[in-house]
């Protein structure tokens, strides 16, 4: 029995020195010879790719991750988590009795709040300007809803400071008792719009009917008050006004466009959208606000999936480039090679010797990327602007300099395109930990064939030519 544990231990202990050995000597390869440095070049090179492709994939796809979310949240902030529509064959009549059906909403504990409103479109008029705007008409019992009225940032009694979002009442009351309306800041800022001037909308008016159509109607409204969303289609287009002024600017009576229901956990938005199905009965149809904007959404998720897969491509480059350096590096030990087998290394330690080696580089070049990617990623919108500053005080210097006339400062990313302010980024974790993964798995893989072919080195040939 003692006989039996002692020749157990022996074998562990040979395997833990051959490990050990292996382990060691693949470490070695990556190094130079004295004379050319701490590193190999071809090994510092392969390691700089890997760190590229991780660093770059981990920094595009938070900062896509951010921007999705972004936008959402955006969206989510000002339009309805989920919307009541009129039910089918209405013919444009809109919902009538919407006041039992808010009551009826408000008594599922898993709504916020129900609001019935107006949203239509129309053309926006402002001296020789003119642009499509959507209307919204918003608020009943003279109150303006919560989530609207949060986003108001001055009005014709003051400028609303940040974090006491509350209309004051004199205000409310001019909203709801005479035609006024809040337009976007940037809108405000566009055409130069200041609080108390007046604009003009031409909407449809009436319903709509085969002989007639609809009648355009128009009419001046007076800017009481602006607000900023943050999210640049809203701030640029939209144009909100009382429920009381819609209904009679639109002439629909005493009805509305649609129920916006904002709920308390927006994760849940397609259960609650069931439940209010079911709670409301059949005819009327329930939209969640990622259905309402299926396509941008779904736009963005391509989007992201495209970029993943061209950047996995840099990955799987210095995967190819790892495999050119390890022929490189059996080709430059081949003497060593034929030395460790002459001395009793097999053909599988040897294989394990030269795929260690890949091993390595991918995880120093994946720790490097995951490292310097999260870090780039959590300021990357500092180093915009810093990078935004110094390319206009150079540019803007060259324009003094030659006296090229009046320099325009550049906006590397404008919110007119992106919709939104700055940039946002969004780490996740587990996208992280997938992507250094890839990379060393990828790596490890690269090593395998010039690990093979240098298994098959025949001791005597190789050091016949030495």
């Amino acid at each position: 029995m003692e006989s039996k544990n002692c020749a157990g231990r022996t074998i562990i202990r040979r395997l833990t020195v051959m490990s050990l050995y292996e382990l060691l000597i693949g470490f070695r390869y990556l190094k130079s010879k004295k004379s050319q440095g701490i590193v190999s070049s071809n090994t510092l090179l392969s390691i700089i790719i890997v760190f590229l492709g991780v660093f770059i994939l981990i920094v595009v796809l938070s900062v896509m991750n951010g921007f999705q979310a972004a936008i959402k949240d955006k969206i989510l902030d000002v339009d309805s988590h989920i919307t009541v529509q009129p039910p089918y064959g209405s013919e444009g009549q809109g919902i009538r009795n919407y006041d039992q059906l808010v009551k009826k909403i408000k008594r599922s504990e898993s709504v916020r709040a129900a609001d019935p409103y107006i949203l239509s479109q129309g053309l926006f008029r402002f001296e020789s300007s003119i642009l499509p705007v959507m209307i919204r008409a918003i608020g009943v019992n003279g109150t303006i809803p919560r989530d609207v009225e949060k986003f108001i940032v001055k009005d014709e009694e003051q400028i609303i400071k940040s974090g006491k979002h509350r209309v004051s009442p004199k205000i409310a009351q001019k909203f709801f008792a005479t035609r006024s309306v809040f337009i976007g800041q940037e809108m405000a800022d566009s055409y130069n719009i200041l609080i108390g001037d007046y604009i003009e909308l031409i909407v449809p008016k009436g319903t709509l009917s085969v002989r007639t159509g609809i009648t355009p109607g128009m009419e001046q409204f007076r800017v009481i008050g602006m607000f900023k969303t943050g999210y640049y289609d809203f701030d640029t287009k939209l144009i909100i006004m009382s429920l009381p002024q819609g209904q009679r600017l639109f002439e629909i009576g005493d009805a509305v466009s649609a129920i916006g229901i904002r709920i308390r956990d927006v994760f849940k938005m397609d259960s609650v959208s069931d439940e209010m199905d079911a709670l409301l009965g059949y005819g009327y149809n329930t939209m969640t606000a990622e259905e309402k904007n299926g396509n941008l959404f779904y736009a963005l998720k391509l989007e992201k999936l495209i970029m993943m897969i061209i950047l996995f491509l840099v990955i799987i480059s210095a995967g190819f480039t790892i495999m050119g350096t390890l022929v490189m590096v059996v080709m430059e030990k081949r003497k060593a090679v034929g030395i460790l087998k002459s001395m009793g290394a097999r053909p599988n330690s040897i294989m394990v010797i030269f795929v260690l080696e890949g091993f390595f580089i991918g995880i120093i070049g994946a720790f490097l990327g995951v490292v310097f990617g999260i870090a780039a990623a959590l300021n990357l919108d500092a180093i915009i602007r810093w990078v935004e500053n110094v390319i206009n005080s150079i540019a803007g210097g060259i324009y003094a300099l030659f006296n090229m006339g009046l320099y325009e400062k550049i906006n590397l990313v404008p919110s007119h395109v992106y919709y939104i302010e700055g940039i946002p980024t969004e780490v996740n974790p587990e996208l992280v930990v997938f992507i250094a993964i890839i990379a060393v798995f990828l790596c490890t893989v690269a090593a395998i064939l010039p690990a093979w072919s240098a298994s098959r080195l025949q001791p005597v040939e190789t050091i016949r030519y030495e």
